[in-house]
């Protein structure tokens, strides 16, 4: 594994967890993922943000705006009733572009039929029995690939009416503590995550997955016989939804080809990892070695909307670019790209399409930020 192409925020949110006991330091043997403990992950994020003096305000739902296509501010919706909060700059990092939307800023959903990839949600198996899952994984190496794999037995499960699986694979994920590992195995299809009813169904079929999978985990997977589910995701997890247009749409080409582009404010690296929209099947499809991508401050501008920045999944992209960009790392980096252009917007006057792009980048590289050369 070659060095990072992300640092800024996440750098420091990562040693902070590594320092908690929260997760266990990136290196060859992790690969692309940095595992962690959501509840450690907890407590160090209100730390950061008590350390930056930040004020924030939990349990209040973004439910409409104020000021239209120039955008004025976000309403709320509250146990103490609605509350409407001004801003100079509003960054929507909903994931599903709501503010966006709701500002009038053009999106797309899905494919040319409206899917999208599916959700899934995550859950933790507690008395794991590493040494006994070696094993198992010793005398049959065909049958897991690093971190995932046990096609022989999900397919006599399955024979014998004990797994009813849409996904084609058990895929798992080391945590911090022993006896412990993250199942990565749900999909729930043909639903989206900005209907209710939707992700109600979601909700409830995901926790149905859950149950059936810890079930197969005990009685069919070495090292499980003792197992129990340990915790679960909060709500399910979303991939996909609207991708906000902005002034620039980041394709698959970009990404596989490592583009650079001159108003870049963060990269990435992470595969197209596009799970199908209608059951079995996972398109992995990584940059060659020692490659990244740039993606430009544009794909974070809205189009036709003023004083709005988007970050995160919801940004201007293809469906596949997205299935890259979607990731938590690179969500966070352009997160404070966003961050740093509001900031930038309310200091000079400007509207934020009209902040110079190194203006952003200066302020990026002394946060630590990795733009590259």
């Amino acid at each position: 594994m070659g060095e990072p192409v992300i640092g800024g925020f996440l750098s420091l949110l990562v040693d902070r967890l590594v320092q908690a006991g929260g997760a266990i330091p990136p290196s060859t043997h992790t690969g692309f993922v940095t595992p962690f403990d959501p509840e450690i992950f907890k407590l160090v994020a209100l730390d950061l943000l008590d350390d930056a003096g930040v004020q924030f305000l939990f349990h209040a739902s973004a439910s409409g705006v104020i000021g239209g296509q120039r955008l004025e501010g976000v309403i709320f919706e509250t146990k103490s009733g609605p509350v409407v909060i001004r801003a100079k700059v509003v960054v929507d990092c909903t994931g599903d572009g709501d503010v966006a939307a709701w500002a009038g800023a053009p999106y797309e959903v899905g494919d040319e039929n409206g899917l999208v990839q599916p959700m899934t949600l995550m859950f933790l198996m507690r008395e794991f029995g590493k040494e006994a899952f070696a094993e198992y994984v010793k005398s049959h190496p065909e049958q897991w690939l690093g971190v995932h794999g046990l096609w022989d037995l999900i397919r006599r499960a399955t024979q014998a009416g004990d797994l009813e699986m849409p996904r084609e694979d058990v895929l798992f994920f080391a945590t911090p503590h022993r006896g412990e590992v993250s199942v990565n195995s749900t999909r729930i299809i043909k639903v989206l995550g900005t209907d209710v009813w939707d992700l109600t169904y979601a909700e409830w079929e995901g926790r149905r997955q859950v149950r059936m999978i810890a079930n197969f985990l005990k009685k069919y997977v070495p090292g499980f016989g003792n197992s129990y589910i340990g915790q679960s995701g909060a709500h399910v997890g979303v991939r996909e939804t609207r991708r906000i247009l902005g002034e620039y749409q980041l394709t698959e080409e970009d990404v596989l080809n490592g583009r650079r582009f001159e108003d870049v404010i963060a990269r990435g690296s992470y595969p197209l990892d596009f799970h199908n929209p209608t059951g079995p099947g996972t398109f992995l499809k990584p940059l060659p070695p020692g490659e990244s991508y740039d993606i430009p401050l544009r794909c974070l501008l809205p189009r036709k909307v003023e004083q709005l920045i988007v970050a995160g999944r919801c940004l201007s992209g293809t469906q596949k670019a997205q299935s890259s960009f979607r990731t938590m790392p690179i969500c966070m980096a352009t997160g404070h790209a966003a961050g740093v252009c509001a900031a930038w917007s309310v200091r000079s006057g400007k509207p934020p399409r009209e902040v110079p792009a190194r203006d952003v980048q200066q302020s990026l590289k002394q946060q630590k930020a990795n733009l590259g050369s």
